[in-house]
Formats: C-alpha cells, sequence, structure tokens
C-alpha cells in the first residue's frame, strides 16, 4: 500500500513547483511590464519632456486653423482679383500741340482702362483762346467714335500695359477663353481722321 505520507510529500513537491513556476512568470512579466512602461513613458513625453497628447492636439488645432485661413485666402484672393479686373488699372497719356499757334504740349489725351479693357477716353485740346474737352467710351479695348492719331495712341498705350499676374489668373478662371471668343490683340488704327 502507498504511504500517505508519500502521497503528501508528493502533493506539496507539485505544490511548490507549480509556486515556484507562477514565481518566475509573474517576475518574468513585471520586468516587461516595467520595460513597456519606460517605453511608454519616454513616448509620450518626448524629447523634450512635452507630452506627446498636448503636441498632437496642439498642431492638430493648428492644422485646422491654417485649412480654414487658406480657404479664406482664397477667397480673399478670388475677391481682389476680382477687383482688380474691375478697378481701372491702365492708363495711356499722348501729350500733343493741338493747334499750331501754342507750344508747351498742352493738349493731351488719356485712356484708362479696368482689367477688362473697358474705360474712357479724355481728350483736352488746348488753344491760346479756347479750350475743349472731349470724353469717349471704350468698351472691350475699342471706342466705336471716331478718334484722332493722338487718342488711338494713347488707347494702343493703354492697353499694352501689363495686368497684375493675379487679376489675369482670375479673369482667365471666371471666362474659359474659346479660340472664338479670345481677345485679339488690340490695335487702334492711327489712319483714322479727327
Amino acid at each position: 500500500m502507498i504511504n500517505p505520507n508519500v502521497f503528501m510529500y508528493a502533493a506539496i513537491g507539485v505544490v511548490i513547483v507549480v509556486f515556484l513556476f507562477i514565481l518566475l512568470q509573474y517576475v518574468l512579466l513585471r520586468n516587461k511590464l516595467n520595460r513597456l512602461a519606460k517605453k511608454y513613458k519616454y513616448f509620450m513625453n518626448g524629447e523634450d519632456g512635452g507630452s506627446i497628447e498636448l503636441k498632437l492636439s496642439t498642431e492638430v488645432r493648428e492644422l485646422r486653423e491654417m485649412v480654414a485661413s487658406s480657404e479664406n485666402m482664397l477667397h480673399q484672393q478670388e475677391l481682389l482679383a476680382t477687383m482688380q479686373l474691375q478697378s481701372f488699372q491702365k492708363v495711356g497719356l499722348v501729350r500733343y500741340d493741338a493747334f499750331d499757334d501754342t507750344g508747351d504740349k498742352l493738349s493731351f489725351s488719356l485712356t484708362v482702362l479696368d482689367g477688362k479693357n473697358n474705360g474712357f477716353i479724355l481728350s483736352s485740346l488746348a488753344g491760346h483762346d479756347t479750350s475743349r474737352i472731349y470724353a469717349k467710351k471704350v468698351v472691350n479695348g475699342q471706342c466705336r467714335e471716331a478718334l484722332s492719331s493722338e487718342e488711338a495712341e494713347s488707347i494702343n498705350i493703354a492697353l499694352d500695359t501689363l495686368m497684375p499676374d493675379m487679376a489675369e489668373e482670375a479673369g482667365n478662371q471666371a471666362a474659359p477663353v474659346s479660340p472664338e471668343s479670345k481677345p485679339q490683340q488690340h490695335k487702334i488704327d492711327t489712319a483714322k481722321g479727327r
């Protein structure tokens, strides 16, 4: 028969072996957990000791603000470009002597155009005894009224003025240019009489 003490010693031995195995596993897992905790702290604190979570939330907020401001800037650029197209920005000035008895080129033709080549010509004819002022409308770089050679030259000078890039880009985006609607090089015939 089996001695009950042997059975009891065997059971105590098995319990001790299981306890040592569990204790060893506990020590190993605790060691791994400590190493992982150190890495986590290093990662979450960053290099300079600041919280990565705080840094990430700050950067996300800044990115959102940048996106909002860039959308706002695009709207402002479109508005500015539209304003540039509608504002007078091309000028042509020709000074001359309208009458033989005057000197110092007191007469002038002034052309003022916007970004779409719409505007006016203001001509002043100055003499000793008289002075006359004329205004003529310009649409798309053309005037429907008869022009003097000086007025035509004034329009050509204004048409040769370069537009700011922003206004040109807005004009191109606002109305895609087809070959039929593409504006031709505007040159006014200076051979027309007064």
